[in-house]
């Protein structure tokens, strides 16, 4: 019993190391902002008054984004590649499963190239892209 309550200590303590800086929620960065441009506070005066084991260095950062980019919050997940079918496309490809049972992943390819009406911004489309798709939508 006392070996599995080490263990799950452990890897508590080892995801808390994974993240990186404290998680402040918009309000607590909204306050901080309050107290070091409008009430004149220190950085660390301002963090220990919002949250006590706040660091001097994290009230820096805060207030550093919010005189460059004006802008208080976090930024959320950017980047990456788009989709490649909307979910028109998508359903259509569910579709063509549905009103076929037996048909194989090369044939919805061909199916998809030539179909200029439902797929036309489409001119080729992996098979393990299909299979990953028809995964996602749980017809494996």
């Amino acid at each position: 019993m006392e070996e599995e309550e080490e263990k799950e200590e452990e890897e508590e303590e080892e995801e808390e190391e994974e993240r990186r800086g404290p998680n402040l929620t918009q309000e607590i960065r909204a306050t901080l902002i309050d107290h070091v441009i409008n009430h004149g506070l220190t950085l660390m005066e301002a963090g220990q008054r919002v949250q006590p084991n706040l660091s001097r260095n994290t009230v820096a950062s805060v207030i550093r984004t919010f005189h460059r980019e004006n802008r208080i919050g976090g930024r959320g997940h950017q980047g990456g590649r788009g989709p490649m079918f909307t979910l028109a496309q998508e359903a259509a490809i569910v579709n063509m499963v549905l009103t076929n049972n037996c048909i194989r992943l090369r044939e919805i390819q061909a199916n998809i190239i030539n179909d200029d009406h439902i797929f036309n911004n489409i001119q080729r489309v992996s098979l393990s892209t299909l299979g990953r798709i028809l995964k996602k939508k749980k017809y494996t």
